[in-house]
């Protein structure tokens, strides 16, 4: 409950300073936050979007010490192209490695490992309606190219919404379902986040996001960070965050790089 209401607390004073960093003339990412936009890339535009990010999960164990489980994510790579102003292609594809550290001492450790390939597309279906927030439809499907987990058919199928609250706020939203195995689990998912452009180069974001998976739990988490444009096709990422309920990741940390290639 505590950290509900800090989450609650960040968003209501986020709310009054942020605006999220949108410059058309700008790289316009989707990363590195949970929540995907809903704008493509330009017709002819092929984006490229990469980083690195470490989950780790916290717990006491039978003797009084504490395991950590701590997952490395080593590139998490997300290629875009765009076939019109309004439909862009999509690529995913990530490695991780994980271990377990228990008392200060890793008790095991995995290899590289690749997650399921993610192919799909985005279409923008909503934009500049002014009555209406722009409205993106999002579907990814995955497994059996470099596929390493044995989860099967992955498929990740989501609406994205982005809005205005004045001239200085505007806010971000994503809705969706997440299948493994082909559709014997879906997981219904939500990401909301608030960013403001500090300047003509840098901006932060404050993000809330959660899961309500078949078996087990719901999962809730927070992240925050910022970006930094080093010119208006390169964009650097840095950002931290932590679970609100239990079972999700004690902490979460990340960085990445954008780039755009026009034709």
């Amino acid at each position: 409950m505590r950290k509900l209401l800090c989450l609650v607390f960040v968003l209501l004073l986020s709310s009054a300073l942020v605006s999220q960093l949108n410059a058309q003339d700008n790289i316009y990412t989707d990363r590195p936050t949970q929540t995907t936009s809903s704008a493509a890339v330009p017709m002819g535009a092929f984006q490229f979007e990469t980083g690195f990010y470490m989950l780790e999960y916290s717990s006491s164990n039978l003797i009084g010490g504490t395991d950590k489980y701590q997952y490395f994510s080593i590139n998490n790579t997300l290629l875009r192209y765009g076939i019109s102003d309004r439909i862009e292609l999509r690529f995913y594809q990530e490695m991780y490695t994980d271990r377990l550290v228990s008392d200060g001492s890793t008790a095991f450790s995995n290899s590289l490992t690749f997650v399921p390939t993610m192919i799909g597309a985005k279409f923008n279906l909503v934009q500049n309606n002014p009555n209406l927030p722009d409205i993106g439809l999002i579907a990814s499907f995955g497994g059996g190219v470099f596929e390493e987990t044995g989860n099967g058919l992955q498929s990740d199928i989501r609406f994205a919404f982005d809005g205005s609250l004045g001239q200085e706020l505007s806010i971000s939203s994503n809705l969706g379902l997440s299948m493994s195995n082909g559709f014997d689990f879906v997981t219904p998912f939500y990401t909301l986040v608030l960013g403001h452009s500090l300047d003509n180069k840098v901006g932060i974001f404050v993000e809330a996001y959660g899961s309500f998976p078949e078996i087990g739990t719901s999962s809730h988490s927070m992240d925050a960070g910022l970006t930094y444009l080093l010119n208006s096709s390169l964009q650097l990422d840095v950002y931290g965050g932590t679970g609100l309920s239990n079972g999700s990741a004690n902490l979460l940390l990340g960085f990445g790089l954008s780039k755009r290639f026009l034709k």
